[in-house]
């Protein structure tokens, strides 16, 4: 490793993804550490990196990739096959500055935070932008380089602002037809 900047285990546990923004990769060990194989290689194209960052697993079993200076999203199986890919180097919703954290709701929409943007933007599961929230500032709701994103198995959306020094959390509200 060089420069390890992500880190998600596999829904089954045993095995662990590391991006490494450096070498523009991620590598897949075992649970006790054995190297098993990479993920992709620099460049543009599907499959490539440029500063990989962050990562997740869905419940679906497929890995998401902020591939941070290529302004987008890729999502792969879990056994590295290339799937799909959104977003786009732009100042509109649904394109990235520089995103950063991801993570998936119990609906499989996504969520990006962007540092640059300020703001979380949610994706439904194709990649299509549903919304964003947030702007730069000090105030709840508001953040200051946002970094890592966590939502647990009860929808709550836990999001580091790296500079305003805290942590905020959300509630994803869920209704239900009857």
């Amino acid at each position: 490793l060089k420069r390890p900047s992500g880190i998600a285990f596999s829904p089954e546990g045993e095995k662990v993804y590391v991006s490494d923004a450096s070498r523009h990769v991620i590598d897949v060990f075992s649970r006790t550490g054995e190297f098993l194989y990479k993920i992709g290689s620099r460049g543009l194209k599907a499959g490539e990196f440029n500063f990989p960052t962050q990562l997740w697993f869905d419940q679906r079993n497929q890995l998401y990739v902020s591939d941070t200076l290529n302004y987008r999203i890729q999502v792969f199986t879990g056994n590295g096959v290339f799937l799909f890919m959104f977003g786009d180097q732009g100042d509109r919703p649904g394109n990235f500055a520089h995103p950063c954290g991801i993570a998936t709701d119990s609906l499989g929409n996504i969520y990006v935070t962007d540092r640059q943007f300020e703001n979380v933007q949610i994706f439904d599961r194709a990649g299509r932008i549903l919304m964003a929230f947030g702007q730069e500032g000090t105030d709840i709701g508001q953040f200051w380089l946002p970094a890592g994103i966590w939502i647990d198995e009860s929808n709550k959306i836990y999001i580091a602002d790296s500079f305003n020094k805290r942590i905020q959390v959300f509630q994803l509200i869920v209704y239900e037809e009857q």
